[in-house]
């Protein structure tokens, strides 16, 4: 029974890609030469702005059906709402420094920050720079062919104990995107696939990150949430279209450090 249901978890895991991952680090950094490893799961649930259409809505004559298609598929290549893996190795560098390399289903993301200590406490901030696979697999990716490039800036004031049994970090994360490529649209009536069609889009996004770690020595969990807002332009089959909605993406994984 633990068996399929894990299956199951990692299945669905694997076969859907969402939009920003979680960042699962405190403010503060590695010491020099540390190394941290970490795997889990993140997703992002659409909470305002849900662009739910008919399955035939790609081929309808009614131009607001067809408008709505277009702004579904444009969601799902920027804000890609669903559930993804997520695997980070982390590294401690000189003069309170660190950087990452991040896989999230749709991204690989290489990032450094610097961290002001403050204290008890940490003010840490960074730069990712992000290739973007928004044609990963699963039903909602489905017929699409769309890649790009973003960068991100997360802002983060954190605590943590003395002896690093827990740490709190909280802030803003600012990101920008661009994609293009090729989609699927739905097909007419009882048809099951539509044309493909050329897609193109820029995607902006303003988060706020919360997040907390508990563990003991080298081991810890850390569990994450983001509410972001999205507002993404482009263009799908030639025709512009616009979309705003808010998520809230959780995550969660475990860390191991040495």
């Amino acid at each position: 029974m633990i068996r399929r249901w894990a299956a199951a978890l990692l299945a669905g895991a694997c076969a859907g890609c969402h939009g920003s991952g979680p960042l699962l680090h405190p403010a503060h950094v590695l010491r020099p030469g540390a190394v941290r490893l970490g795997g889990g799961l993140s997703g992002d649930m659409v909470v305002a702005g849900a662009t739910g259409v008919a399955s035939n809505a790609g081929a309808s004559a009614d131009p607001a059906t067809a408008k709505g298609a277009a702004r579904r598929k444009l969601s799902e290549i920027t804000v890609s709402p669903g559930v993804a893996p997520w695997a980070s190795a982390r590294v401690g560098i000189e003069g309170e420094n660190e950087a990452g390399l991040t896989y999230t289903g749709r991204a690989i993301r290489l990032d450094g920050r610097h961290a002001f200590p403050l204290g008890e406490a940490a003010l840490s901030i960074g730069l990712g720079a992000s290739a973007l696979l928004a044609g990963g697999p699963g039903p909602s990716a489905e017929g699409i062919d769309v890649y790009g490039a973003g960068v991100d800036v997360p802002v983060l004031l954190g605590f943590r104990s003395d002896a690093d049994l827990y740490a709190l970090w909280f802030g803003p994360r600012l990101g920008l995107e661009f994609l293009g490529g090729e989609v699927r649209l739905p097909g007419a009536g009882a048809a099951p696939r539509g044309p493909v069609v050329d897609a193109s889009g820029q995607h902006l996004q303003l988060g706020f990150v919360l997040g907390v770690r508990a563990g003991f020595r080298h081991v810890h969990v850390a569990l994450e949430a983001t509410a972001t807002y999205h507002h993404a332009v482009g263009e799908i089959a030639g025709e512009p279209v616009s979309i705003d909605q808010g998520t809230i993406a959780p995550g969660g994984g475990l860390t191991v450090a040495f």
